[in-house]
């Protein structure tokens, strides 16, 4: 599947200015974001391990915020986080199920406590004290392992501004009580997104490129 860059380069719709990124883990797609042009985002990683590896690649890029923070549908909440073998990158607060039997190469060693905060919250913040780089986020890009619909259900003022959503999604199962695909469009249909484009592997994991109607 395309990256979200050239698909909204092939419509001919407005740039890409900015990014909203949940589950950043190590800035594996910083690179990618900065030869496209993004000189601001905000990163969002939960884990220690990979935020110190994401704060080490972005020590250059000034316009870019770092924000330790599991984000979820409201603040203050304590749910177990199930860390993954693969340097995190499979981790969720949702328990494994089949993706313990899709991808038997990763486990899911340790749980610990974390307290979640509201993607909301975290943009107030980044408003507040960086306007300039909430102003410019039109990309939410997200990879929370199937707790997307937690994620936006605490993301109402993010949902009303950006214009862009590339999210990883899934058929379901894989973590128990993730979200499909389907549920995901159905939530975003009232703020007027719709899917562009999408990709699945035979596990039935994949991407999905979703664009507000009136960008169209």
């Amino acid at each position: 599947m395309r990256g979200p860059f050239e698909i909204v380069n092939s419509l001919g719709l407005s740039p890409i200015t900015g990014i909203v990124q949940v589950g950043a883990s190590t800035g594996q797609e910083v690179p990618y974001f900065v030869a496209n042009g993004v000189r601001r985002a905000t990163l969002i990683e939960p884990l220690d391990g990979p935020f110190e590896v994401l704060k080490a690649q972005c020590r250059h890029l000034d316009e870019y915020v770092l924000v330790q923070a599991l984000c979820g549908s409201r603040d203050g909440e304590t749910v177990d986080f199930h860390v993954a073998s693969n340097n995190g990158e499979s981790s969720s607060m949702l328990k494994p199920a089949n993706h313990l039997a899709d991808y038997p190469w990763v486990s899911f060693p340790q749980v610990v406590p974390l307290k979640t905060v509201t993607l909301d919250s975290i943009f107030a913040m980044v408003r507040a004290r960086r306007p300039e780089i909430a102003a410019a986020a039109n990309l939410l890009y997200m990879d929370v392992q199937g707790a997307e619909l937690r994620v936006l259900a605490g993301a109402t003022t993010v949902l009303n501004s950006v214009s862009y959503i590339y999210t990883e999604t899934g058929v379901g199962g894989g973590y128990e009580g993730d979200v499909e695909l389907i549920d995901l469009i159905n939530f975003l249909r009232p703020h007027n997104f719709k899917v562009y484009e999408l990709e699945s592997n035979t596990a039935g994991w994949g991407n999905a490129m979703l664009i507000r109607r009136a960008d169209r």
